[in-house]
């Protein structure tokens, strides 16, 4: 009897050894596992969301034996957030550069809208001018036609302000806009 008894005692010992050795791989594999699901969602996330999947405590994590793990987990946290980070700052580089692409293009219609209006105002006054010929008398013949040629140049001139005004308004907006996504940009960054 004294013989099987110490059997015994030294067999629970490896018992208990082994179930913890299955048990610890089991968990280790539940993190891993854990760990893939986070990566494929592509959502940035924490030590402790890993943990909370996998059912596990952060020192199971953390724990020196296994440095793999440790490492792995680590990893995957910084590569997803550094993942968001990047996308934000994208994205925010996207709206700024419409805004400011917006801006640019309204700053270009409206020079070519002030040269348009200088053409034409160059236009009615040669038009004017001519209403009279080199002796100075008044042609009445073609007075009537340049009248009306100066009504639709002087209508086309307002519409081009009204058009103008109009888009002033809108690179007014834009560059309103622009500035307040910079601040809005700085914001974030601070914080």
């Amino acid at each position: 009897m004294t013989t099987t008894q110490p059997k015994r005692l030294r067999r629970k010992p490896v018992e208990a050894i082994e179930h913890r050795t299955k048990l610890s791989a089991e968990l280790e594999r539940r993190v891993r596992k854990a760990l893939t699901k986070l990566v494929k969602t592509g959502a940035p996330f924490t030590v402790e969301d890993v943990g909370n999947l996998a059912c596990v405590g952060k020192t199971f994590i953390y724990d020196k034996r296994r440095a793999e793990l440790t490492s792995a987990v680590l990893a995957a946290r910084d590569a997803s957030q550094r993942e968001a980070m990047t996308t934000a700052e994208r994205d925010i580089d996207a709206k700024t550069a419409s805004w400011r692409e917006r801006t640019m293009n309204a700053e270009s219609l409206a020079k070519e809208l002030r040269a348009f209006v200088k053409e034409r105002d160059a236009r009615i006054a040669e038009l004017t001018g001519q209403l009279y010929d080199p002796e100075g008398s008044h042609l009445a013949d073609q007075n009537a036609e340049l009248r009306k040629l100066v009504q639709t140049l002087n209508h086309s001139l307002l519409g081009a302000e009204t058009e103008n005004r109009e888009l002033r308004r809108s690179l007014d907006a834009s560059r309103a806009n622009v500035r307040r996504e910079r601040e809005r940009n700085v914001t974030l960054i601070q914080s």
